[in-house]
Order: structure tokens, then C-alpha cells, then sequence
């Protein structure tokens, strides 16, 4: 934020999909900060053999990757919402927000139905607020509580 003028104005972050290997290198790293070093999440939990399947997005701060997410699709018309992760100095202030409104539209211009997720229990809130439901009962997964949600677009 700048207020160079007594305005304040948010800085504009650039929400893309990956482009190039650099960009998913940077996706990798935002991930392994926050899933690795935060929560303590095994390496070959976080990084997959579905990288190569899934769609990968990415928050953009100038050059830097600050954010990022992935989308693995399932069944015909249906997609998993997957490894949302934005860099600590970043939270609170909308990213998250933004990253699953550039999502949403992005699966509906693919003709996604519904899309599903399996949400860190301390964010359902954030995924209810966006039009997610839950399903079934909390489970366990990667040491941490999760529960299962879709959203129908």
C-alpha cells in the first residue's frame, strides 16, 4: 500500500495461470514454504505425481510468485481444487479471495460442474463463504483435520 498523497491504495497483484517452468518453480516454492516449513508436511505429500496433470495458477507480486494453487480434473465435468497456498506477509488481505474468483472462472469457461476440495478445518469458513458445502465427517490427512466440500458452478 502506498499514500504517497493521503491516498491509500492497494498494491494490484497479477493472478495467472503457469506459463513457463520458472513460474512453476516459483508455485513449487510458495507451496514448500508454507506446507513444508509452516505445517510440517512431508515433501512427497505437498509435490505429487499429478504435477504434470494438474492445472497450476499463480499470484504474481512483480516477478515474484506469491501465491499459487492447482486443479487436478477428475471425472467428466468435475475438478479438484488443490494446494492453495499464499506466502505469510501476504495473508489478510484478499488473495485468497481473488485466487478462487480467478478459479471459479476459469473452470466454468471449461464447462466444470462442480468443483470439489479437501479443506484445512481452520479455513471452512473461507470456503463456505465462497459457495462450498461440506460433505461427510472430518478425517485426517497429512497429519492434519480436513473435511470434504463441493461447490456446483
Amino acid at each position: 500500500m502506498s499514500s504517497s498523497t493521503g491516498i491509500v491504495t492497494m498494491k494490484e497483484f497479477t493472478y495467472k495461470l503457469v506459463e513457463n517452468n520458472s513460474e512453476l518453480k516459483g508455485a513449487f516454492e510458495v507451496r514448500r514454504q508454507v506446507f513444508v516449513e509452516e505445517q510440517g508436511i512431508s515433501e512427497d505429500l505437498v509435490f505429487d505425481g499429478s504435477e504434470g496433470k494438474a492445472m497450476h495458477m499463480v499470484v504474481k507480486d512483480g516477478q515474484s510468485v506469491i501465491g499459487t494453487a492447482r486443479v487436478r480434473f477428475q471425472e467428466a465435468k468435475q475438478a479438484k481444487l488443490e494446494r492453495m497456498a499464499v506466502l505469510r506477509p501476504f495473508r489478510g488481505i484478499g488473495i485468497g479471495k481473488r485466487i478462487m474468483s480467478f478459479l471459479i472462472e476459469e473452470l466454468k469457461s471449461k464447462e466444470i460442474e462442480k468443483v470439489v476440495l479437501h479443506a484445512q478445518y481452520e479455513v471452512i469458513e473461507f470456503y463456505k463463504a465462497r459457495g462450498f458445502n461440506t460433505l461427510g465427517s472430518p478425517f485426517w490427512e497429512a497429519g492434519i483435520k480436513h473435511l470434504k466440500m463441493e461447490r456446483k458452478l
